[in-house]
């Protein structure tokens, strides 16, 4: 093996995996598994569940990863292009980080094989039932918890006891990177915007949706080059495509929205679900008005009531 470590953080390794037991038609779309794997401790550092796989989801479970736990020696990944990017590289680059391939057609080499083998194991039974897209996401962190606290034969012989993944990996470390610091390595900027009572945020005077079921918390709202991202809680809500006037940083065009969905609970119960209106009648994004120009101040002061010097006679 290759990639065999000798300490925690030495080697991660990511992948993902297509979950086709989930039924499409359900949750509206395509379902995968992003996971970033500790080589030494076997424990899921983080995952994520998407409706893509494109870069900029394997870099927001990168960034959730390398937040919690700090950035680690090196990264094993495959050949795929969402690895390989220019933008990957330079954040790879910007942390340190080392850049290392299984060889092709030895899945073994890396250590997510087994861990996914086991995934469809404890979860595809109820990714399968899942019906809709906070089902899955539950359904997913489910196990990826239950997996990080059970026993693990990779650590049967340790002469500590330590058994499961997570004893073995232990506390979180301390992370070299400030969070501002952090975040700038992996997006452009950063805006924190309320979801309104319909689950839109305003950003440069375009609405655009987040998730109606958290109306009224609080949303993290990343730039990263052309993709804005809407996040509550750490967890992604929306993304859009951006594309910028020339030479501006003004919009001209938000477009192509992905949904999420989310787990978390709830704020309001929905009066309807905005799906029903269909694609017609629900509009994700939203052009607002310009603000209104300001009105020239006049040119001259105001008239005086009376003389100075009468005033002063």
């Amino acid at each position: 093996m290759p990639f065999r470590t000798e300490r925690r953080h030495q080697y991660w390794s990511a992948d993902v995996r297509h979950l086709d037991v989930v039924n499409e038609g359900l949750v509206g779309s395509k379902a995968y598994a992003i996971t970033i794997l500790d080589n030494y401790s076997r424990a899921v550092v983080a995952s994520a569940v998407s409706p893509t796989q494109d870069l900029s989801a394997f870099l927001s479970v990168l960034h959730r990863a390398v937040k919690g736990h700090g950035p680690p020696e090196a990264l094993v990944t495959d050949s795929g292009s969402v690895f390989r990017a220019n933008r990957a590289k330079a954040v790879y680059e910007a942390l340190g980080i080392e850049k290392h391939e299984i060889e092709k057609g030895k899945p073994w080499q890396s250590y997510l094989e087994t861990a996914f083998n086991v995934q469809r194991r404890m979860a595809d039974w109820h990714f399968s039932k899942a019906e809709s897209w906070p089902e899955l996401h539950r359904a997913h962190a489910r196990w990826a918890e239950e997996y990080n606290a059970q026993y693990h034969q990779a650590h049967e012989r340790r002469p500590d006891g330590r058994r499961s993944p997570t004893e073995v990996l232990g506390v979180l470390r301390e992370a070299r990177l400030l969070p501002a610091d952090l975040d700038r390595t992996f997006f452009a900027e950063h805006f924190t915007r309320m979801l309104d009572v319909s689950g839109y945020v305003v950003w440069r005077r375009r609405k655009v949706y987040g998730e109606e079921g958290v109306a009224g918390r609080e949303a993290a709202l990343w730039l990263r080059e052309k993709t804005l991202t809407v996040e509550c809680g750490g967890e992604p809500l929306s993304r859009y495509a951006v594309e910028f006037l020339a030479g501006a940083d003004k919009p001209r065009a938000i477009a192509r929205p992905v949904l999420f969905g989310t787990a978390i609970p709830p704020t309001q119960p929905k009066l309807f679900a905005l799906s029903i209106l269909g694609e017609g009648g629900w509009l994700k994004t939203l052009r607002l008005e310009d603000y209104a120009p300001r009105r020239k101040r006049p040119g001259s002061l105001q008239q005086a009531l009376f003389p100075y010097h009468e005033a002063w006679g």
